[in-house]
């Protein structure tokens, strides 16, 4: 159980640290080659983003419930935890082009004898329009393209103490997991506190919008299809907070 769950973070991990590379990367290649070297602060602040996320994703848990509940097993709120990071670049000021990753975690459950539990993840690109009403306020619809899934995880409760453990039940532990395309839409906005290089500023945003899901893959106990899989997805609503920019280099003199 410990292991699942360290590799289903060590995973959440990786994916941020890959979107916020890309992001990161996005934000260098969107500056103008031509532009003014003397260009006003304000708009050299357009030009991207790193963050990190947390919020709720609302997923379409109801058909897997259904199966697993009739199996003895105990059943999931659709709602899950959303933990993840990313990062955008801006061009000419308006075109936002970035990506994000994010893993999705619930609590765990046990029945029959065992442990339970059910995660996922997704990673996409995004493309967006910027608009600021004020210097410090950024607010963009906002479209993404990915994919990502469910996994579901059947573990012994308790761990194997000698071989004859083993023997008498080898089929300790089972993941079976779907994958699928993702699109997103949706919005967001960000409020730039404190003003970027003179120390202490961040910027604090919220996300949301509606995730669908097309293109479902069979569900997979390792390298096997499984027919008749319940038709359980990540599509639903969600809504983050993002939190990015952060400079705490302010003089304490």
């Amino acid at each position: 159980m410990q292991h699942t769950r360290s590799s289903s973070l060590l995973r959440l991990l990786l994916a941020s640290i890959l979107f916020l590379g890309l992001g990161a990367f996005a934000t260098v290649h969107a500056q103008d080659p031509g532009g003014d070297d003397h260009a006003d602060a304000s708009v050299a602040e357009e030009r991207g983003r790193g963050f990190f996320a947390v919020g709720t994703q609302f997923t379409d848990l109801g058909p897997l419930n259904d199966r697993i509940s009739g199996a003895g097993y105990p059943t999931f709120a659709s709602e899950m935890i959303s933990l993840g990071g990313g990062g955008y670049g801006v061009v000419a000021n308006r075109l936002m082009l970035g990506g994000e990753g994010h893993g999705l975690l619930t609590a765990e459950g046990a029945g029959r004898g065992r442990t339970v539990s059910v995660g996922g993840g997704y990673g996409q690109f995004n493309i967006g329009y910027l608009f600021s009403p004020s210097p410090n306020l950024r607010v963009y619809p906002l479209l993404g393209l990915g994919g990502g899934g469910l996994q579901l995880d059947i573990e012994s409760e308790g761990t194997a103490e000698n071989f004859d453990d083993v023997l008498d039940d080898p089929n300790r532990s089972a993941t079976v997991a779907r994958v699928s395309l993702l699109v997103s839409l949706g919005g967001g906005l960000e409020y730039q506190f404190g003003t970027p290089g003179d120390g202490r500023s961040a910027r604090l945003g919220l996300r949301t919008g509606y995730m669908l899901s097309a293109a479902r893959s069979d569900w997979q106990l390792d390298d096997t299809s499984l027919t008749g899989g319940p038709d359980a997805s990540l599509q639903g609503p969600f809504i983050r907070l993002t939190i990015g920019g952060l400079d705490l280099s302010g003089d304490n003199d």
